[in-house]
């Protein structure tokens, strides 16, 4: 099984607004799919989440009339997750509710060839962490419990990880050990996330987590030290399943220049946050 992994689009209603008043994010997806021109063999398309950055209908409306013939035309169902920039009752509305309702977007997609794409909605209304509730939780242990031919991918936006950076762990998702357990012996083979805006593979409950980088920027958590910094950059991630559970996933990634940067400049940082900035943040994204 071959995915096409993307994420964090962060796309707008508006089609003059900017992100950090300098990406075009339309642009930055639009030149992102047109490297995908040679893919094939794509089983499904997996967004992971904030694909709007304002939450509006006319975002989603504007993510699906780009991805839907993408998709359709790789023969592949595309799926798409919440992150805490998305709306998930605008979502629901506008596009399709969740296998719970239109007010959470958790829901089953199930693939030709037998196996299931898991989405679980990790966003909360007016915060930047990640939460799932307990009735959540309950009904993947409900889906879990009869496991797929093929196996179950389990998309989330906010990565069931410690982050590498200060600004990312305030925003992290929370309840680690309750997933975990639900987790647990399951026929999960591969956990996919975005959020993050940079490439991180770990594991939870001895499954693989792979997190993407972003479409609208990409975070290098290595060299900025006690700084958050971002990069006009853009990325996407193949993720690879043999036919035997206990095949180990093989995950390439890739990363261009953002094709959306209205600067033209990779060297200047989309931004660059001192430990004020980043504290700032934090509080008002609820922690």
């Amino acid at each position: 099984m071959r995915i096409l992994h993307l994420s964090d689009t962060h796309l707008y209603g508006d089609p003059a607004a900017r992100h950090y008043d300098r990406i075009d994010t339309t642009a930055a997806l639009h030149g992102l799919l047109s490297r995908c021109q040679g893919l094939t063999g794509i089983d499904a398309v997996v967004h992971t989440g904030d694909a709007s950055e304002d939450g509006t209908p006319a975002s989603y409306r504007l993510l699906h009339e780009i991805l839907d013939p993408f998709a359709a035309a790789l023969g592949a169902p595309l799926v798409v997750a919440m992150g805490n920039h998305d709306v998930s009752v605008a979502y629901g509305e506008t596009i399709a509710p969740g296998d719970r309702g239109a007010t959470s977007q958790d829901r089953v997609v199930r693939l030709e060839n037998g196996a299931r794409i898991v989405v679980l909605d990790s966003s909360i209304p007016g915060a930047g962490y990640g939460h799932l509730e307990d009735e959540q939780l309950q009904w993947l242990r409900g889906v879990l419990a009869e496991p797929a031919p093929g196996g179950t991918v389990l998309g989330i936006h906010h990565p069931p990880l410690v982050a590498a950076t200060t600004l990312l762990r305030g925003l992290d998702l929370d309840g680690l050990d309750q997933l975990a357990s639900v987790l647990a012996g399951s026929d999960v083979r591969i956990v996919l996330s975005g959020h993050y805006h940079h490439e991180m593979t770990a594991a939870i409950a001895g499954i693989p987590v792979h997190v993407v980088p972003g479409i609208t920027n990409v975070v290098d958590p290595v060299t900025a030290g006690d700084h958050e910094q971002s990069l006009a950059q853009s990325g996407m991630s193949i993720v690879e399943l043999g036919e035997a559970p206990t095949d180990a996933p093989r995950v390439v990634t890739s990363v261009f220049p953002n094709a959306g940067d209205t600067l033209s400049d990779m060297s200047v940082p989309v931004y660059d946050m001192g430990p004020e900035q980043v504290a700032a943040i934090l509080e008002a994204a609820g922690r």
